[in-house]
């Protein structure tokens, strides 16, 4: 795997680190590829039950290449800069934590995350229409991940908006100190933790593939086939006993993951 991602676990949870810091973690086709990479790592990874995403050096990330895309010769050379398909085929939690500038196709990396941790310093743009590049992921994703005008206002006018707007409007649960945001992350992995990991696997699933659903009705029965699945489970035995027990739980690893 290539040194621009570091990945290591670590008690469950798998710290995955853009790695490119003298570029600002730029996207280009090594650092999208082993992030691609990374992800399917941490999705088959029995021991790794919740990740945690962060960058090294100033910036989380400051959007695609251009220098790449600007090198290369013709428009079908352009290939894609970065991996979106955990947000929608990892169902697994991830946690990202996002400092400094977090621009164009650096947002793409983060909306697919379930919590979002930002630093004071952070500032989130979706910049690409003022190079010339259509958002195209952003387009899809950023009105499914914040309310409508929101959305459009960031989308058409490119500008940046602070680590507290981005909070006011949704974007990110929580703005802490810089020097907190690994800290913070850690606390939200550590209260997903507490539960079993398959339960949460599950219920990822199921609220992702019920917001995808066109009726409420496909919807809940959605839920309810996935909680047939978490019924036959392991855990779904050892969590009432732990509590009758007046015990600790001790959950089993996730066996129903896969990227589909």
């Amino acid at each position: 795997m290539s040194n621009t991602v570091i990945y290591e676990v670590r008690n469950h949870i798998a710290y995955i680190t853009l790695n490119r810091p003298e570029a600002l973690n730029a996207l280009n086709h090594e650092l999208s590829a082993a992030l691609e990479e990374t992800w399917y790592a941490y999705d088959a990874d029995p021991e790794a039950w919740v990740a945690i995403l962060t960058a090294n050096g100033r910036a989380f990330c400051s959007g695609a290449d251009l220098r790449q895309r600007n090198a290369e010769t013709s428009p079908s050379s352009h290939r894609p800069t970065h991996s979106l398909g955990h947000g929608v085929d990892i169902y697994k939690p991830i946690i990202v934590g996002v400092h400094g500038y977090c621009l164009a196709a650096g947002i793409d990396l983060v909306l697919p995350c379930d919590i979002r941790v930002a630093g004071e310093s952070a500032q989130f743009g979706m910049t690409m229409t003022r190079v010339g590049v259509m958002a195209s992921t952003g387009a899809s994703q950023l009105p499914r991940s914040i309310h409508w005008s929101h959305a459009m206002e960031m989308l058409l006018t490119g500008e940046r908006v602070s680590a507290q707007e981005a909070y006011r409007i949704g974007l990110v649960n929580k703005v802490v100190p810089d020097a907190d945001i690994l800290t913070t992350c850690e606390e939200y992995a550590a209260k997903i933790l507490r539960n079993s990991p398959t339960a949460v696997r599950l219920t990822k699933e199921a609220a992702i593939r019920g917001r995808d659903a066109s009726t409420m009705a496909e919807s809940l029965k959605i839920g309810f086939g996935i909680q047939r699945v978490m019924r036959a489970t392991p855990d779904a035995k050892e969590g009432p006993r732990a509590f009758v027990e007046k015990r600790d739980p001790q959950w089993q690893p996730a066996d129903v993951g896969g990227v589909h």
